[in-house]
């Protein structure tokens, strides 16, 4: 293990001896920060990533330990419970069980690795790196089962109109949140309008919203969404508008607290974008627009 009296004080330092942790098998290290005896472990250096395990409670809050990670680009994966083992000083082996919600961050070469390490050195300091023995996470919940509100990406609203209710599933299991018009407006047929919620929300990182129509209104009134689905990406902070048309043959009043629309949170991955001379052959090839028959 390597101690922070030993002379372990450069980014480049703490990466060497977390390499030759690594190097000895180990699955990651342990990043045990200066006040680490008045916390559980919940730092893990991994050889492509690093994961720290917060509580919920921080990154709602966007506070405590929770706001160094959330304001350096840490995404959040989920909630999850784990047996941890790792080597102490002196040979002794410690066993422990962790729990709270992952937050990642993928790091690549040794440039990203000094600059990440030099946040945790500023922020954090460093009694020392510790061999991770073992790692088992819990079991994810049986299939079909709602996930507890513990396990679900944490959603960060703020109101901008009052009167409003926020954001809410129907029913438990519920893909969509219901959201709700911040105003009063008479959508003539054929017409559309951009409709406030008077809310805006911070989504975790990695994660998107998509607004989509109310199949009632749909089936009822003709009243749709005309980008649907509109994305809302995790680091817009404006308020939420929905641009609703009427399709049907009648005025449609709206009136303020009126669900308008339904809001899926999803998480999405970035593609890395290369050029290249071939795509490689299926057994579609390019056929499309109806190729396939009516």
């Amino acid at each position: 293990m390597v101690l922070a009296d030993r002379g372990f004080s450069q980014p480049e330092e703490v990466y060497a001896e977390f390499r030759r942790i690594l190097a000895e098998g180990h699955p990651a290290a342990v990043y045990l920060p200066f006040f680490y005896r008045s916390v559980p472990p919940y730092l893990f250096l991994f050889p492509q990533r690093a994961r720290a395990l917060l509580k919920r409670a921080e990154i709602e809050g966007f506070r405590g330990r929770a706001a160094l990670f959330l304001e350096n680009g840490y995404r959040f994966l989920g909630p999850a419970r784990c047996h941890v083992g790792y080597r102490y000083p002196g040979g002794g082996d410690f066993s422990l069980e962790i729990e709270g919600c992952w937050m990642e961050k993928e790091l690549d070469g040794e440039e990203e690795w000094h600059g990440e390490l030099g946040i945790f050195l500023s922020k954090l300091g460093l009694f020392g790196l510790a061999p991770l023995l073992r790692m088992e996470e819990a079991e994810e919940p049986p299939a079909g089962q709602p996930l507890p509100h513990e396990a679900r990406p944490p959603l960060r609203v703020r109101f901008l109109a009052e009167g409003l209710p926020l954001p809410a599933y129907a029913h438990p299991g519920d893909a969509g949140l219901d959201i709700c018009s911040a105003e009063d407006l008479v959508l003539q047929p054929g017409d559309r309008a951009v409709v406030p919620t008077g809310f805006a929300m911070a989504l975790p990182e990695g994660y998107a919203a998509f607004v989509q129509p109310r199949s009632g209104l749909a089936a009822r009134h003709g009243i749709s969404i005309v980008n649907t689905p509109g994305l809302i990406d995790c680091h817009y902070r404006g308020e939420v508008k929905v641009i609703l048309i009427n399709h049907g043959h009648r005025p449609f009043r709206v009136k303020k607290g009126d669900r308008i629309a339904q809001m899926v949170i999803q998480r999405v991955e970035c593609a890395a974008v290369e050029a290249v001379e071939e795509l490689g052959e299926t057994g579609r090839g390019e056929g499309g627009f109806g190729s396939t028959g009516v």
